[in-house]
């Protein structure tokens, strides 16, 4: 049995080449990659697309699939490494490797319809972790067993899809071996209903994110696989080997009135909360991650940023006045104007004053971004520090100041700006009215 799939394709720039080229595809959680043959004698082929602008670009954006052995989704794939010609004994190839893909495959046996699974990193398994006991048995010895903990055994929403963390097993048992072991693998295990295969990615995304949010860390899929009637559906993602993340748990839930366990946060409408405003919440929470990933200053103007990306717009408000504004206004103008020395500057002075006269009934505006913290019922002064205090210290930054402010300072700040931070972005997922007016044990 092959271990590859075969397909046809060409390059979507014709200068490169117009033929039809077979090719292999091979795939695993650590790669994916495509064998484009060319057997071409003295072929430049592989040469002039590594050299071509767009090479390391989308594999959509290069290719089109001509046929296959199986349906194929590229969403966004990039090739991110390219080799040369090389031959294997019957062709003379190169390969191109790429960092994610859909394969769609019938459903022959039409099981498991509307039935899931996503694959999480090492971070998703120290997060499933927390709904399971101990290994053990008192019973029976010679039973492996593991069961869930009081509570944490329900299925939570996320609009037509229930999900609920689970671990798998596997185990490397033989018929002849002594003893064996058994492998933990953690995943989100789903149904669903009238969802297609993009909004169903970026539902599991979308919790993962929450998930990573809840627990300070990045809890991510590297594989998603589903039935439909029809189909079954494997998205693979390769691993980033150059991704450091940060390990360690700061959860959010002492952050809550209610002391919300991961068990009770899930069974929230942070949902619909998070699908109402997708964009700016998801960009908050990717500031706040990549904040506990990189150096003092830009930590610190991740977190300050995550206030602008909720910035409210303020309403412009006006001064009440009588009936007899108009008159007044007239008669200040004409008072003020009789005091000017050259007479001739009237006109001038007119001009100024008709400019002034639309302005100065509107209140002063206050400032957007210390009204942001008040609409999300979050007091700056309670972690430590004024608004403005925070605002001067970002501003320094700004302008490259760094100098000026001692290490003890700043990671003072950072840390009082990462509970605002994390205060800010409950308020978003609906939890504006839960926060703790005191922050003494955070």
């Amino acid at each position: 049995m092959e271990d590859y799939y075969c397909l046809n394709l060409k390059f979507k720039n014709s200068e490169i080449s117009d033929e039809i080229f077979h090719a292999h595809l091979y795939y695993t959680l650590e790669n994916i990659y495509i064998k484009i043959i060319d057997n071409i004698s003295n072929s430049q082929i592989n040469r002039m697309f590594m050299s071509s602008s767009n090479a390391l670009g989308y594999f959509e954006d290069n290719f089109e699939i001509i046929e296959s052995d199986v349906n194929l989704i590229f969403e966004k794939s990039r090739i991110y490494e390219i080799q040369s010609l090389d031959e294997d004994g019957v062709n003379n190839y190169f390969t191109i490797y790429v960092n994610n893909i859909c394969l769609v495959k019938p459903n022959f046996h039409k099981e498991l319809i509307n039935e899931g699974m996503v694959y999480l990193n090492d971070n998703g398994l120290k997060m499933v972790n927390q709904f399971y006991s101990f290994f053990r048995n008192l019973l029976n010895k010679n039973v492996f067993s593991i069961s869930r903990m009081n509570g944490m055994s329900d299925f939570y929403s996320f609009d037509c899809l229930r999900y609920r963390p689970e671990l798998e097993f596997t185990n490397n048992e033989r018929r002849n071996s002594k003893e064996f072991t058994i492998k933990k693998i953690a995943t989100l295990n789903f149904t669903f209903k009238d969802i297609d295969y993009h909004q169903l990615k970026k539902y599991n995304e979308i919790i993962c994110s929450f998930l990573s949010f809840c627990f300070g860390v990045r809890i991510e899929f590297n594989k998603m696989v589903y039935r439909t009637e029809d189909s079954i559906y494997t998205f693979i993602k390769t691993k980033d080997n150059n991704k450091q993340y940060v390990s360690d748990f700061f959860t959010v839930f002492t952050f809550l009135n209610k002391n919300y366990k991961i068990q009770n946060i899930l069974k929230t409408n942070w949902g619909d909360e998070y699908l109402r405003n997708t964009k700016k919440i998801s960009k908050a929470i990717e500031n706040y991650l990549h904040s506990r990933e990189v150096e003092l200053s830009a930590s610190y103007l991740l977190l300050f940023n995550i206030i602008e990306i909720f910035n409210v717009k303020l309403v412009e408000e006006k001064f009440a006045f009588n009936d007899q504004k108009d008159e007044n206004i007239k008669r200040a103008f004409e008072l003020i104007k009789s005091s000017l020395l050259n007479s001739e500057d009237g006109e001038q002075f007119k001009n100024k004053w008709d400019g002034l006269i639309n302005k100065f009934s509107i209140k002063p505006l206050k400032s957007p971004l210390e009204e942001t913290l008040k609409y999300n019922n979050i007091k700056a002064e309670d972690f430590g520090y004024t608004f403005n205090e925070l605002k001067s210290l970002r501003d320094k930054l700004t302008h490259g100041s760094v100098n000026s402010i001692k290490e003890e300072d700043l990671k003072s700040s950072i840390y009082s700006l990462r509970k605002i931070a994390i205060c800010l972005i409950l308020s978003q997922l609906g939890f504006k009215e839960n926060l703790k007016t005191s922050h003494n044990t955070a």
